[in-house]
């Protein structure tokens, strides 16, 4: 098989593996955080920029599809967030192309993927919240992730602006996925590295 074959196997592969992940997590145990970036951020690791784009992107397409066909919820704006998911491989793919410095030692591994951590999440609360902002501004449209929605209302009834309360509410839900999608994403590209060898061998 040629490698762009492989390439776009791996893709397809992270997509449906980050829908399953949120269905998981999300539908099944009811915790309410995304889970829909893990092997975002292991393509990016294991493939590069361009690759974790396009799983970073399409992947909400895919999650818009998905919630019409299956939980009847009609929200094109979903669509939206795939700027979110693109923010979150640029900045991982600011630290990933440099592997080599991962390997210095555990810490300083933890401290480039608390730093991705970090910087991903203030980008994508920023984000998150001005896409919220517009949708709850112009639209009628049911939220699928209903405890953002309720930090909002909570911020709003504190007399806290709409646009400030969209930004506030994404603090503590998206915070808490992205060290735990960037933690376990470098994991699953720790361990895909280890079974199907390095992506240059590809």
């Amino acid at each position: 098989m040629k490698r762009r074959s492989k390439i776009a196997l791996f893709c397809l592969a992270a997509i449906v593996l980050n829908m399953l992940s949120t269905l998981l997590f999300f539908d099944v145990l009811h915790i309410p955080l995304f889970f829909d970036t893990i092997f975002t951020v292991a393509i990016v690791f294991y493939l590069g920029l361009v690759p974790g784009l396009v799983v970073g992107i399409l992947f909400n397409f895919v999650d818009t599809i998905f919630n019409y066909l299956v939980r009847g919820i009609i929200s094109p704006t979903n669509m939206c967030f795939s700027v979110c998911g693109a923010a979150i491989v640029l900045v991982t793919w600011a630290f990933a192309r440099k592997k080599e410095e991962f390997q210095i030692s555990v810490p300083v591994t933890i401290l480039y993927l608390l730093l991705i951590s970090l910087i991903s999440s203030f980008v994508t609360i920023f984000l998150g919240g001005t896409i919220d902002y517009f949708r709850f501004t112009y639209l009628d449209i049911p939220d699928a992730m209903a405890p953002i929605k309720q930090f909002t209302d909570s911020f709003v009834s504190q007399k806290f602006s709409l646009f400030a309360s969209c930004i506030l509410a994404q603090i503590p839900i998206s915070l808490t996925d992205r060290l735990i999608t960037t933690f376990a994403g470098y994991g699953v590209f720790k361990l895909t590295e280890k079974y199907f060898g390095p992506s240059k061998e590809l």
